[in-house]
């Protein structure tokens, strides 16, 4: 969903993000995922320590939930896959000024990596993803990923985004039946936001 506030979830607990994964992959789908983020956000305290009003904050958990569930159900299909590629938003970069090197390719509408800060999250991922044989890309929004799968013959992605951008991109790799893996951002905003690299790593690595 498209948000009027803006979250960072960046200094929660590891441990929950890992018992959202685990919610989602060990057949709990039926519990509705509301019940499970009022949960969640009372035992990890996600309201006192992201400041949100706790409405809030159940929405932000329960998005991150579902994004799990449809993860877990398109799972083997995406192991199946043959050529996996990343796609990252550029908002996530370190710099969004002249400090960021990254170069611009007009053909793909996207940015390519220069590893010019090694606290970058592209920096890191872009490392992390060629290690695991994916071809990497760095886009300003999810129009353009129709354009990069028309080009190149991907049948399993890895989408890092806020929801909403999830939601248009899902669309078009389902019209196209290509498998994803989404990991939505756990800060948001047009500037400096994260996803948890921790729950990348693993989707890359295909562990549990």
């Amino acid at each position: 969903m498209s948000y009027s506030f803006t979250f960072d979830l960046s200094k929660l607990s590891q441990a929950l993000f890992r018992e959202i994964a685990d919610f989602s992959e060990k057949g709990k789908i039926t519990e509705r995922a509301g019940e499970r983020a009022r949960y969640l956000v009372k035992k990890f305290k996600v309201d006192k320590i992201t400041g949100l009003p706790i409405c809030d904050s159940i929405t932000v958990i329960e998005d991150l939930i579902e994004a799990n569930i449809k993860n877990s159900l398109h799972k083997t299909h995406f192991l199946n896959a043959n050529k996996r590629v990343l796609f990252l938003p550029h908002c996530c970069r370190k710099y969004m000024d002249s400090r960021c090197k990254a170069t611009f390719d007009p053909k793909t509408a996207s940015y390519l990596c220069a590893h010019c800060s090694k606290g970058c999250q592209v920096h890191k991922a872009t490392l992390l993803s060629k290690k695991q044989n994916y071809d990497v890309y760095v886009l300003p929004g999810s129009s353009c990923v129709k354009k990069i799968l028309q080009k190149k013959a991907y049948d399993g992605v890895v989408g890092v985004a806020c929801t909403e951008e999830i939601g248009l991109a899902t669309k078009i790799l389902e019209r196209a039946n290509i498998a994803s893996q989404n990991i939505p951002l756990i800060k948001n905003g047009c500037a400096s936001t994260q996803f948890n690299f921790a729950t990348l790593q693993r989707v890359l690595k295909n562990e549990s």
